[in-house]
Formats: C-alpha cells, structure tokens, sequence
C-alpha cells in the first residue's frame, strides 16, 4: 500500500491488486457473509433484491459491469 497526498493534503491511498482483492473479500464478508466468488455469481444470477444498500456498496466496489464483466477502469 502506498499513501501519498494531493496537494491539498487530501491523503491518497493506492493497493496493489493483490491487496485490493483482499479488501474486497473483507468487505464482501462483512456486509453479506459470502466471498465475492459466491456474490457475484447470486448479484449475476438475480438474488438480491433492488434497492439493497449494502448490495448497491458491494456492485460499485466489485465494478460488476453487464454480463458480469469489470468495468474498464
């Protein structure tokens, strides 16, 4: 992980993508109890009901795109 700032002292924090992965299994687990391989394919799948927050948060930071591709970064 590396922390730098902008210049106006906003704290940048950049991971690698073996840390962000990580991140995301946290994350995953913490919100629904199932690892990203498991929520992916039930979001993909239609198991979730709209509108559910804690979803909604685990969609963006997945960048689940159409047909379950990441969205071009």
């Amino acid at each position: 992980m590396q922390v730098t700032e902008t210049a106006a002292g906003t704290p940048v924090v950049e991971l690698t993508d073996e840390e962000y992965e990580a991140y995301l299994e946290r994350e995953t687990q913490a919100a629904i109890g199932m690892s990203v391989a498991e929520f992916t394919k039930a979001y993909l799948a239609g198991e979730f009901e709209d509108g559910d927050m804690a979803v909604d948060h685990l969609v963006g930071l997945l960048r689940i795109g159409q047909n379950g591709h990441r969205a071009a970064a």
